[in-house]
């Protein structure tokens, strides 16, 4: 696989339109102190959802292709080594082998005027 687009707090990942064909897209999220952490997101409708791309059962990436996300029917999203499913607009899980209030950690995005923005990093 190829890595994904870098992207940092506060920038533009994409246009809404850009999530059709397929309606997922990984990006690599870069800190200012260098850690980066793998993101995707996922188009439903007209709405956008980002989480990171980490399965909560094996801590493993869960795409096995580029930009690849959600079932056949792009109905949930798919951890492609062992088959749990999530709720898109949520991240929680459907099922798999995890407990039932096991889900995806979410990213936070804004979206305006079609544009797909990441939430600045919140000072700690």
């Amino acid at each position: 696989m190829s890595k994904p687009p870098i992207v940092k707090p506060g920038e533009i990942l994409c246009r809404v339109e850009d999530l059709s064909d397929p309606p997922s897209k990984a990006f690599t999220l870069q800190f200012d102190d260098g850690e980066e952490v793998e993101i995707f997101a996922v188009r439903k409708d007209d709405c956008v959802y980002a989480y990171i791309n980490d399965c909560p059962h094996q801590l493993l990436p869960l795409n096995w292709k580029d930009d690849v996300f959600l079932t056949l029917d792009k109905s949930r999203i798919l951890c492609v080594m062992h088959g749990a499913t999530f709720r898109i607009e949520t991240g929680q899980v459907l099922s798999g082998p995890m407990p039932a209030n096991c889900a995806l950690t979410a990213v936070p995005i804004d979206v305006i005027d079609g544009v797909v923005r990441l939430a600045p990093r919140e000072e700690s």
